[in-house]
């Protein structure tokens, strides 16, 4: 049903109160006459993720050699130790320590925050 009221003006012309006669009804601007393009940088469209394809408490087990208590204080497998095997902070705080010479100079500088300092001698210290 048309919306806008009674028609007003000339065929072709932009009416007053009907927007809806300004479509260009002849899709110039359609995608199948060229006239309009995919983003260049658009990104891949995504899969949806549906509901078997997720793990659920009856699915068997990915690990099957590791207890279930791996990481506990009690139980079978290993305890609290297992869970700090790998500190990321470590490896990443060494790779720092190249930067050093710049960082340095910026301790002695009272504008400097504090936060700045207190990293810059952690990464000194490890």
């Amino acid at each position: 049903m048309p919306r806008g009221g009674k028609r007003e003006g000339t065929a072709g012309k932009a009416y007053v109160n009907r927007t809806d006669l300004a479509v260009d009804y002849n899709n110039s601007g359609s995608a199948a006459a060229g006239g309009i393009q995919a983003p260049a940088d658009s990104s891949p469209v995504q899969m949806p993720v549906y509901p078997d394809q997720i793990p659920s408490l009856s699915t068997p087990t990915q690990r099957p050699n590791e207890p279930i208590s791996d990481g506990l204080p009690s139980g079978p497998g290993r305890g609290p130790e297992a869970l700090t095997n790998f500190d990321p902070r470590q490896t990443e705080t060494q790779a720092l320590k190249k930067w050093l010479p710049l960082l340095e100079p910026m301790i002695d500088d009272p504008s400097t925050p504090e936060s700045a300092k207190i990293l810059v001698r952690y990464i000194r210290g490890s």
